[in-house]
């Protein structure tokens, strides 16, 4: 077990280490998943960590409920990291357990948390403390989503269930999307595709819709004047991180 865990850990080094090269200003924390499906009634979750960065870094640890970085000690989200706070050497890997509080949530629909991962480098020598500042300490964040047991249906069929429509707010028109399921939709992208041309869906700070509710995605253009015959192309996020594409007709009145 230990070997395998080992050799996951050194792939994800290697394969954290390439993407770096491409992308060099990113977290140097990088993470084994990038998102924590965390299922009613398990003891913990747990994460693998790897120190990408060519120095030493102090990593803090928490979970909020929200995007605003709130800080650790205002936070009231029922999951806590362990450990909280810790020193990782370059290159190297760490194990972080993810454990639910025994606070009660909602039992109907997922819940949906961020995993902050803050991490504070050496102090450089040859710069100013505002250089400094700046520059040696980063948060990245991930989602965390609490799954109750027994929910009326499957997380792998949320996206058949999904529907959309247009509607007009003054002269905006706006792409509405139903999620009717218990699950988060997690959308990466949307499209209206008219006979084989496509118009792309500005993306918003948040994609995501919620469970059981609606949500709203602005057009950019107000030309549109007729849903008749569109369609919807949309790309989601599954439990495992990947992308996932499909195309559904949009309703009309």
């Amino acid at each position: 077990m230990i070997a395998k865990m080992m050799t996951t850990a050194s792939r994800l080094l290697l394969l954290s280490a390439a993407v770096l090269i491409t992308l060099p200003a990113q977290a140097g924390i990088m993470a084994s998943s990038t998102r924590v499906i965390y299922e009613q009634g398990q003891n913990e979750r747990s994460l693998m960590l790897a120190n990408i960065n060519a120095y030493p870094v102090v990593v803090q640890t928490w979970v909020n409920e929200g995007e605003d970085q709130q800080t650790p000690e205002n936070s009231t989200s029922p999951l806590i990291t362990l450990p909280s706070v810790f020193r990782m050497q370059a290159g190297a890997v760490q194990g972080l357990r993810i454990v639910h509080n025994g606070d009660a949530l909602p039992s109907d629909r997922e819940s949906v948390f961020w995993l902050n991962l803050y991490e504070i480098a050496p102090k450089a020598a040859n710069k100013s403390p505002e250089q400094t500042s700046v520059a040696l300490a980063m948060n990245t964040q991930m989602k965390i989503f609490y799954r109750p047991k027994n929910l009326p249906s499957l997380p792998q069929d949320m996206a058949k269930s999904l529907s959309f429509k247009l509607e007009k707010q003054g002269d905006q028109w706006q792409l509405v999307l139903r999620n009717p399921t218990p699950y988060h939709a997690s959308l990466a992208s949307l499209k209206l595709i008219d006979q084989g041309r496509e118009m792309a869906i500005p993306p918003l700070p948040e994609m995501m819709a919620l469970p059981l509710s609606e949500k709203r995605y602005p057009l950019a253009s107000n030309s549109l004047v007729s849903p008749a015959g569109l369609k919807v192309n949309f790309t989601w996020i599954d439990d495992g991180g990947h992308f996932q594409t499909m195309t559904t007709p949009l309703l009309t009145p």
